[in-house]
């Protein structure tokens, strides 16, 4: 059952800011930063019409910002989270999405797991279009 059910979530994972973007292409979220302590910041993005889409903190790493604690990206259509993300100096440490009204989680092994299955695919099709050639 957890093998079936893995696929399934990591897909969902990996495709959500796929589908995500191609419905908002045009769309631009304003953020809004605001500083925690140290080197944190929460931020919050809001739609054109101020709905709240995603809210999460950023750990200030130079003059970089890496998601940082835990994330949550917001439904659309009736504004329950979707998806809770937690992440380490920006290194995803889980992840738990709903799917057809249940919770799925997975962990950081699991992701790298489905990343590194991700570059092998990747590889594979590389190496086939320069046998092609």
């Amino acid at each position: 059952m957890k093998t079936k059910i893995l696929p399934i979530l990591l897909l969902a994972v990996f495709s959500t800011g796929l589908f995500a973007q191609q419905s908002i292409i045009n769309e631009k979220h304003q953020r809004v930063l605001t500083h925690a302590e140290d080197n944190i910041f929460n931020v919050k993005f809001y739609d054109a019409d101020g709905t709240l889409v995603q809210e999460g903190q950023y750990w200030k790493d130079g003059e970089s910002f890496k998601p940082h604690g835990k994330w949550a990206l917001f439904s659309s259509i009736n504004g329950n989270i979707v998806t809770t993300s937690t992440f380490n100096k920006g290194e995803r440490i889980s992840v738990e999405t709903v799917i057809d009204g249940k919770v799925v989680k997975t962990d950081r092994h699991q992701l790298a797991i489905k990343q590194i299955e991700q570059k092998i695919d990747q590889l594979e099709k590389r190496l086939a279009d320069l046998k092609e050639n």
